[in-house]
């Protein structure tokens, strides 16, 4: 196994999972037994029983789980081709992403997809999977408001959406901007934040933010949260007036994963969150501390919800004992907080009643080494390739398959 450093485009590359803003790769299906036994003879036996933990070199270790943990789901593609990218409207496989990052349920079940490599807002009608356009246009990265194509954006990423149905939100990350979408008539609009990354408080152009990632809204669609990926911080913005504030977090050169109230606790590139149904803790992908994290919002205090700070493992167990890889989008579904693990092409899930981390769609070899592919197929058979974004609606995920430029669906 290689660490890649870039971003593969090519179909004859498909097996370099290469993210450079991850720094990781996956083995691609017809080479995982042989991997498999390469790194089994590298085994650290030091850890626990269940565990087991190899070297990818530069300093990079893996924590194993004990083998398959995937459940009997069935994981099937419902939209995109593998690996033919475009900007192409259409039903199912007809339609055309490229790098999608963001997947956002709406309250009547519509679909709505960041279209991250064409800087689009797409949404997908989930009986028939037609694809359509919303907002931006392709390979056309700027800034500008305005109504549907005519609009601009620059990587746009999470999403959330108001509760009547009628406002989207839009993590226009490379913009570091937040943007809002009247659904009705497609006008795109900036509430908070200006081009230049910075990192301040204050209302709507005023603030600043550095690569925001991730949103949520509370049940009263009265605040929206960010992950300000850059800035290592969670910022809320108050709707009625568009003032930034900052929640959590010690700033952009402050990383790390320390739990504690405000500006005492530290993240490293949060990149998603989500919220309870009672609005009162937010839930946080800290992507790059390997750790699902969590915030009560009435006091702004922020612990350890599962994972180990820095190290990328497969495990499952309770929280304390779970290791992920780049986890970097979660969702709630009742009690369950589901978590796309990008890293290890595994679907996870959190019992939010006991703590416990087990995996939900996608495989792992005997030994717990991730398998990256595009299969379709029931129980251990379902493969991604790196799942970028994930989202739940009436007991079904959908995901952002993301360098496969596929969306996923997967039933239980």
């Amino acid at each position: 196994m290689t660490l890649a450093d870039g971003l593969s485009h090519g179909p004859d590359r498909v097996h370099d999972i290469a993210f450079g803003q991850f720094g990781i790769a996956l083995i691609r299906k017809e080479d995982t037994l042989k991997k498999g036994r390469e790194m089994g003879k590298n085994v650290n036996r030091k850890w626990k029983t269940s565990a087991k933990m190899i070297s990818l070199g530069l300093g990079v270790s893996l924590v194993l789980g004990a083998g398959i943990q995937a459940q009997a789901v069935t994981v099937s593609t419902i939209a995109g081709s593998f690996h033919e990218r475009g900007a192409i409207d259409g039903a199912g496989t007809d339609a055309r992403f490229e790098f999608p990052q963001g997947i956002l349920a709406a309250p009547d079940g519509t679909i709505y997809i960041a279209d991250t490599g064409n800087d689009m807002i797409r949404k997908m009608n989930p009986s028939t999977k037609s694809v359509e356009n919303v907002a931006g246009s392709d390979h056309r990265a700027r800034y500008r408001d305005g109504v549907g194509a005519n609009a601009r954006f620059n990587n746009p990423e999470g999403m959330a959406i108001s509760p009547d149905g009628k406002t989207l939100y839009v993590a226009d990350s490379r913009n570091n901007m937040i943007r809002k979408i009247d659904l009705a008539t497609k006008t795109v609009s900036t509430i908070a934040g200006h081009s230049f990354p910075s990192s301040g408080d204050g209302v709507g152009k005023e603030a600043g933010f550095e690569t925001p990632r991730g949103l949520a809204i509370s049940p009263d669609g009265k605040t929206l949260y960010v992950a300000d990926s850059g800035n290592n911080a969670i910022r809320k913005i108050d709707l009625a007036t568009n003032t930034v504030t900052t929640l959590a977090g010690a700033g952009k050169l402050m990383s790390g994963s320390a739990d504690g109230v405000g500006v005492q606790a530290t993240f490293h590139e949060p990149r998603s969150l989500a919220i309870s149904g009672d609005g009162q803790v937010l839930y946080i992908a800290d992507t790059r501390n390997n750790l699902i994290r969590k915030m009560v919002l009435a006091t702004n205090s922020v612990s350890t919800l599962a994972g180990h700070p820095g190290f990328p493992g497969t495990l499952n167990g309770p929280g304390p004992d779970a290791y992920f890889y780049h986890p970097v989008s979660v969702t709630i579904d009742g009690n369950k907080l589901y978590v796309a693990d990008g890293a290890n092409a595994d679907i996870r899930m959190v019992d939010l009643s006991t703590g416990v981390v087990s995996t939900v769609a996608g495989a792992t070899l005997n030994g717990g080494v991730p398998i990256a592919g595009r299969e379709d197929g029931s129980g251990v058979e379902g493969h991604f390739q790196f799942p970028g974004a994930l989202t739940v609606y009436h007991g079904v995920l959908y995901v952002a398959d993301t360098p496969a430029d596929t969306i996923r669906e997967v039933s239980f």
